[in-house]
This record gives C-alpha cells, structure tokens and sequence, in this order.
C-alpha cells in the first residue's frame, strides 16, 4: 500500500519519490547501472544489504549507493515503512559538479561503510529539500528547472556535510558464516559453482547454509551467486568487453540465458549497459 506522493522523473537524470509501506517482503537483489541513490529512512523494520554488508537501519539514517553496487531491503514485518530515496544519473554530474567541488564525493568517501545517522536537525533539511525537489517536479512553474537543481544541490552539500562530520555505522549483522560464504563466492566466481559446492567448502550442511543465509542476506544464496556475476559483467562491459566475453567469463554457460537475467537485474540489456556505461 502506497499513501504517500509519489513522482518517477528520468532515470537517467533524477528520480525521487516519497514512499510508505506497510508489507513484508524478501529482498531483491539489483543495480543501479547509471545512478547514485542516496535515501532517508523514515521507519520500519528493514535490514538493507549493500555491497556484502547487512545492516539494520533506524529512523534517521541516510544510505549511499553507488553505480553497479549490489543492494537490497529485506522489510521484515509489516511496520510502515517509510523512506525517501533519492536517485541522480551519472550523465547529470556534470551539472553539479566544478573544477573545485566534486559533490559525489559523498558516495565514494568509504567503500565499505554506506549508512550514516542524521541529526533531527539534518532529517529535517533532507526532507525539506527533497520534498521541495518533488513539488517543483509537480507544478512545473516557472523557473522550475532552476529550482530542481538548487535543492539537489542543496541536498548534496547536506550528504557531503554528513560523510565528514559523522560517523559511519559499519556494524554488519551478518554472522561469520555468512561472511565466509561471500567470500567463497568471490574467489571462485567465475568457476562452476553450486550451493553444495560452497557448503561442502564451509563445512556445513546445504539447508543449514541456505536458511541462514537466506535469514541473513534476505535472498537466496543462488540469487546472490547470480547477482555477483551480473556485477562482474558490468564491470567487463564497461571496460571494453564483448557482450558474449563477458557472459562466459562472469561464469554463466547459456548466452540467452545471460542477456535475460543481465536484463532484468539492470533494467536494460547489455549492449545498452556497455554503450552508457562508456559514455558515463
């Protein structure tokens, strides 16, 4: 259930929206392949995995997510859960950016620690900016342009403020096990891979290995497999890789079967993948 505003502008440029829900869900792993997102969790009960990192959100923090990072909510119950992301294309940068500030830098100040907790104060201005950014898009009164850019901006400043004077909640929920089990994954991604083959390397049963994992990283142990691999095909296609090097070299053996699951975790194929991400 939605009650609360919502507006989808351009992917490729921004995206925000103002959300409330009430349902429980498992989580999806995906991508942004062209965007930043940064977002204000308002409520719920919600653990959000970025880049092999689970952590528990409270009310207050502000989340990064960079291009390509593989992420995910696991809304737990059906607490309202509300939040306010933000999204903004690599290719919209440069409006923001000089040759003397880079206001990005927010999403690239830690690689490991994602997730900051805002004062009432800075909860307050986010939303204030977000949701003036949200009314402009709406009204498209005059000057409107002008006024989307100044509260990004705005907002940005805010981010960048927040990744220097706090510090990162980089507490990961996830047991030891589940840590093993990534890091598994990670050394041997591109080999033939099975969820016995990794259960049998850590010692433990498959089913044990999959509850937990699944308990813990909200997903299935074969999805995250699979997302992985996805993610190591960006990072091929936007280095000059052909579409079908990359699909054998990231560790799937059907090519059809590659351009389906690239396309559905990216939201575009991989030919368009390669050409924006060059471009970007």
């Amino acid at each position: 259930m939605y009650t609360i505003d919502e507006m989808a502008g351009d992917i490729d440029k921004l995206y925000i929206s103002h959300h409330l829900s009430t349902y429980s869900t498992d989580r999806s792993l995906h991508t942004h392949p062209i965007s930043y997102e940064m977002m204000l969790f308002k409520s719920g009960n919600v653990d959000y995995f970025i880049n092999d990192v689970t952590y528990h959100l409270s009310p207050g923090d502000l989340t990064f997510v960079c291009p390509n990072d593989i992420h995910g909510l696991f809304i737990r119950d059906e607490t309202p859960y509300e939040r306010i992301p933000v999204h903004i294309g690599q290719n919209y940068k440069k409006e923001f950016n000089t040759q003397e500030t880079d206001l990005f830098a927010c999403f690239h100040r830690s690689v490991s620690n994602r997730v900051y907790h805002l004062s009432k104060s800075e909860q307050a201005l986010y939303e204030d900016y977000a949701l003036n950014i949200l009314d402009s898009i709406n009204r498209q009164e005059f000057a409107y342009d002008v006024k989307i850019k100044s509260y990004t901006s705005l907002l940005l400043l805010l981010a960048n403020q927040v990744t220097h004077l706090h510090t990162p909640n980089n507490y990961d929920i996830s047991p030891p096990v589940i840590k093993e089990t990534m890091a598994f994954i990670t050394q041997h991604l591109t080999e033939e891979l099975s969820v016995q083959r990794i259960a049998d390397a850590l010692n433990i049963s498959r089913s044990r290995l999959s509850h937990l994992f699944k308990q813990f990283a909200g997903t299935s142990l074969w999805n995250y497999v699979t997302a992985r691999r996805i993610q190591y095909a960006q990072f091929l296609l936007g280095n000059g890789s052909s579409i079908i090097d990359a699909c054998y070299e990231c560790g799937f053996n059907d090519y059809s079967h590659f351009i389906k699951v690239f396309s559905a975790l990216n939201g575009m194929p991989p030919g368009k993948y390669a050409k924006s991400s060059r471009k970007s």
